[in-house]
């Protein structure tokens, strides 16, 4: 399935630009990511990358480290 979202070409421009300053390959990538964020927020378990590329799960955890989406250590056992 494909989702299109209509925006300028400006708009466009600054979305591949934020993608690419933030570790994103693709700004496909990087609006998947806020997809996947969006749904963790509320909640709710969505995977829309299946494919387990350990360079992506390092940046997916670099960006959480630097975003401060973290655990203290001591709440590793207790999960």
């Amino acid at each position: 399935m494909t989702i299109e979202i209509e925006v300028t070409p400006e708009q466009r421009q600054r979305i591949e630009l934020l993608a690419q300053q933030l570790g994103f390959e693709t700004s496909v990538d990087y609006v998947r990511s806020l997809i996947e964020s969006d749904a963790k927020a509320h909640g709710q378990d969505l995977v829309l990358n299946d494919d387990d590329d350990p360079i992506e799960g390092f940046r997916e955890g670099w960006r959480d480290a630097m975003t401060g989406n973290t655990y203290p250590v001591s709440t590793l056992w207790d999960m």
